[in-house]
């Protein structure tokens, strides 16, 4: 994870996450990472497209993190049960 904090901006926020898909973060070709902290007790999972489920994506478990610094990519998230909280923290120039 090279890229972490090099940005020249940073935003740091919250999303309550449930199961339904919801988007993540937008593209964004000045982005330079992404982590993801599921504050939650049930897993949420990373997704590529809107039209993807839980299947299809990178689960992120309660108490763990996600990190991308490899794509600019739109994400899309999702809860596996209730509503989740997590935090998000975007890296980019």
């Amino acid at each position: 994870m090279s890229e972490v904090g090099l940005g020249k901006y940073t935003r740091t926020f919250k999303l309550d996450v449930t199961t339904k898909v919801a988007q993540l973060c937008a593209e964004d070709p000045k982005r330079k990472a992404i982590l993801v902290y599921n504050n939650g007790s049930a897993a949420v999972y990373i997704l590529s497209a809107q039209n993807q489920t839980a299947s299809d994506g990178i689960p992120v478990a309660a108490g763990s993190s996600y990190t991308n610094d490899t794509t600019t990519a739109e994400l899309w998230i999702v809860a596996a049960s209730g509503t989740q909280n997590v935090r998000v923290q975007i890296d980019g120039d």
